[in-house]
């Protein structure tokens, strides 16, 4: 598990993550002009499914996420969190296209649907848009862990080259979400609510791919601590947020 307490993403506001996502806009993956290997039949087979998924789930048109980020900004007078929101949104449809090019390259199709994109899809809108943040931010903090598992679970050095980058995107958007649902009070219910979400979607992601995982050599358990590591880091920043004197009041 990274530490994702950094000043450098804690003490930003969204002007400031507006200017980090610019910055990171200029150093894109290419990932054509990587060198790999070709992958046995085995591997493919065993990592097909989970990245396909993973590649659906990081691609997302927003509209949704920038209609609600306009009433987010509008109430909480965050003027540039829409902008924000917009470059995050584009910088998830890159990682959608680092894993979209690796896939074609090994003669593998991308899947037009999967279960757990639309339990997710359904579920970040089920609640509103408090629900949306949070739904994102879980699935943000368990993509952390299956790259992590999924670099060492590959021969290619392009997929293992990918997974780092996406871990260096990654980390920062917890913050990023975090910090949002920091606007709210963090009550008892908040964070009850955000461990049931965490802990059901770890056990629906692990069982989903067990044997990634097995291959990976990551137990349920510690696919679960990994997972709940992150939520605890979450919940704190998110707590630190709310405390501060010019976000009081906000419910």
């Amino acid at each position: 598990m990274e530490n994702i307490r950094r000043r450098e993403w804690t003490d930003l506001d969204y002007a400031g993550w507006c200017e980090f996502f610019e910055e990171n806009d200029r150093h894109r993956l290419d990932v054509e002009a990587l060198d790999d290997v070709k992958i046995t039949g085995r591997e493919k087979r065993l990592l097909a499914s989970s990245v396909k998924a993973f590649c659906k789930g990081e691609h997302s048109e927003g509209s949704y996420l920038r209609h609600a980020a306009a009433g987010f900004a509008q109430r909480y007078k965050e003027v540039s969190y829409p902008d924000a929101i917009e470059l995050f949104i584009r910088e998830e449809n890159f990682h959608s296209a680092y894993l979209a090019v690796w896939l074609r390259r090994h003669k593998m199709t991308l899947a037009r649907h999967t279960v757990l994109d639309r339990i997710f899809r359904q579920l970040r809108r089920l609640f509103g848009f408090r629900s949306e943040q949070m739904i994102l931010v879980t699935a943000e903090m368990i993509a952390l862990t299956y790259y992590s598992a999924l670099a060492q679970a590959t021969t290619s050095p392009a997929l293992q080259r990918i997974c780092a980058q996406m871990l260096h995107d990654e980390l920062p958007h917890i913050v990023f979400q975090s910090y949002s649902i920091g606007h709210y009070r963090q009550t008892l219910f908040l964070r009850t609510y955000r461990r049931v979400m965490m802990e059901l979607t770890t056990q629906a992601v692990y069982l989903a791919y067990k044997p990634f995982f097995l291959k990976a050599g990551m137990s349920l358990a510690e696919f679960r601590a990994e997972n709940l590591g992150y939520l605890v880091q979450s919940q704190e920043i998110a707590g630190e947020v709310a405390g501060h004197e010019s976000l009081e009041g906000f419910v």
